[in-house]
């Protein structure tokens, strides 16, 4: 199963109990220091590699650090934005359009000149307002707001030489707030007033608004209905072919494949995969692809409707197990070794609470264990919590396994908590530093981000040797088993499986282990909805660890 190749890699990457067992590149690799005038003409004259070779070279546009980026990591390279000239001899005519007051639809969109061509179904304009924008170094441009369905434009005001656009999908947008007073009365010409926008790929923007005629609030309304149209339209989500029919997303789809089913509804077969891994295809029994207990998702509802368990284990018997284990969630099969007979499934977290156990919970990982050939009853537990935390559970209900013949080892990555405070601390340490701040490195280094990626990196490290060089079958889980679970399977599977490696199995898997096992993505990623007491950067975290595999391990 494994080539030489893979085994020469994987080698590599054999634990160590410490934290240093996969280095992250130096903060002066990745961050060098923070980019001055030299990087803006050296990000001008690559321009080619962000699709817009067609613009002058000092041309700037002030879109996604993402698009030069290979990870969230990488985007410590590009930020602060720097902001060029875009010589052009536009005539205002050609740039704004006049429309009456009040007004919110504008029609003949297509006749601005904008260096971009309207996506179909994206020329209904939302919203179109004088304002002014103030880049990364405070320096003020007066101009166009123009949103639209999908994005938010800003466009400076011609005969200006230096002409600005701003562009951010509406879907980018993490938080919309007001800044400065809420009356004329208490703020003064100079200060502050407007809307800043945070948004999710580390870009801070901030507009500034005229304080008559109530410009600002209709400005944060406008967005807010359309960047959280669920925390705005809650009661339209009861219908919910109108409500999900209003979004830009449903519209571009129809207008683009109006008799197609997407490809990516297709991608992922459940049991073509498992199949591929070798389960019910090499002659071992022990493992079934079971396609009723599940049917309607019924059983769990967080689980896909088409799971892999022991093949002798007693059905009836599994309802005990899903009570015992958080959201009905019990330990199925992630990946198999068709070579060793070693395994990965996961779970969520036993309801040990302070003195429970259920036997049919322990001769159910036993049987698990069973399913290894050749190392037997020997199963490990992988709790990807601090330990504190996991006996803290304890008290609330919840709790970890502490079964004999099991091997248990807590991992120390931390909550989607602390993981939106890091995030935080790594927005406003991009946000707030000028550029001469002797002290932005400390505020990236104090974020923390790093070492949680760190963790998340050795932990992963840890699950692929027990796997791959002990030839352990392993049982992985936190508390819910879809955030953290989520990225150890995914990770250690990219590790030890070529085919993941691929761009058609990297779609998989990230079908498989994080969509079809339940990871909340609207919650964590806060997509339509402005509450942020679920928001964490998850899945983020995993793909910048994906790319520190790919930078640390070729």
């Amino acid at each position: 199963m494994f080539g030489d190749a893979d085994r020469d890699k994987m080698n590599k990457l054999k634990r160590s109990n410490s934290h240093e067992s996969i280095p992250l590149q130096s903060l002066t690799t990745l961050v060098r220091s923070k980019p001055t005038s030299n990087d803006a003409d050296r990000l001008s004259s690559n321009a080619k590699d962000n699709n817009v070779s067609k613009l002058p070279l000092n041309d700037d546009i002030v879109s996604s650090p993402y698009e030069n980026a290979s990870s969230a990591t990488n985007v410590l390279n590009l930020l602060p934005l720097v902001y060029g000239g875009l010589r052009g001899s536009k005539s205002e005519q050609e740039l704004t359009m006049s429309i009456p007051e009040q007004q919110q639809t504008v029609a003949f969109t297509k006749d601005l000149s904008l260096p971009m061509n309207f996506l179909s179904g994206e020329e209904d304009v939302k919203l179109r307002e004088y304002v002014t924008y103030h880049s990364q170094e405070k320096v003020p441009y007066r101009g166009e707001l123009i949103v639209t369905k999908y994005r938010l434009l800003f466009v400076t005001k011609s005969p200006d030489p230096i002409q600005i656009l701003v562009n951010v999908p509406i879907g980018m947008i993490g938080q919309i707030e007001k800044i400065g007073g809420q009356t004329r009365s208490n703020i003064s010409d100079s200060a502050a007033y407007g809307i800043g926008l945070t948004c999710k790929d580390l870009r801070y923007i901030f507009f500034a608004n005229s304080k008559e005629q109530h410009q600002r609030r209709n400005l944060f309304d406008n967005l807010n209905r359309l960047a959280f149209p669920f925390s705005i339209s809650k009661g339209d989500i009861k219908k919910p072919l109108a409500f999900y029919s209003s979004f830009f997303a449903w519209n571009y789809k129809q207008k683009m494949c109006p008799n197609e089913i997407d490809e990516g509804w297709k991608l992922f077969n459940k049991i073509k995969e498992y199949t591929r891994m070798g389960i019910q295809r090499t002659g071992d029994s022990h493992w079934k692809i079971d396609t009723e207990i599940n049917k309607y998702y019924q059983f769990c509802d967080t689980y896909p409707d088409t799971i892999v368990i022991p093949s002798n284990f007693e059905a009836s018997r599994l309802q005990y197990v899903a009570t015992f284990r958080s959201r009905n969630r019990i330990p199925v099969l992630s990946w198999y070794s068709s070579s060793t007979f070693a395994t990965i499934t996961r779970a969520s977290q036993p309801l040990t609470g302070l003195n429970r156990k259920c036997q049919h919970d322990i001769d159910y990982l036993h049987e698990i264990a069973n399913t290894n050939l050749r190392k037997g009853s020997e199963l490990f537990i992988f709790d990807a919590r601090p330990k504190v935390n996991a006996i803290a559970n304890k008290a609330q209900g919840g709790g970890y396994e502490d079964y004999p013949e099991c091997g248990l080892e807590f991992q120390n990555i931390q909550n989607i908590h602390v993981m939106r405070e890091s995030l935080n601390k790594l927005h406003i340490s991009m946000r707030s530093a000028p550029q001469d701040d002797k002290t932005w490195l400390n505020d990236l280094e104090n974020s923390n981000w790093l070492f949680h990626i760190r963790a998340i990196l050795t932990s992963a490290n840890r699950l692929v040797s027990l796997v791959f060089n002990d030839e352990r079958s392993v049982l992985v889980h936190c508390s819910d088993g879809w955030d953290r679970t989520a990225q150890l399977t995914s990770l250690a599977m990219l590790m030890l499986d070529g085919y993941y490696r691929t761009l058609k199995g990297f779609m998989i898997l990230i079908e498989k282990e994080w969509v079809s096992f339940g990871h909340k993505f609207l919650c964590r990623i806060g997509h339509g909805d402005k509450i942020e007491s679920e928001r964490s950067p998850v899945f983020i975290q995993f793909l910048d660890c994906t790319y520190q595999l790919l930078q640390q391990v070729k």
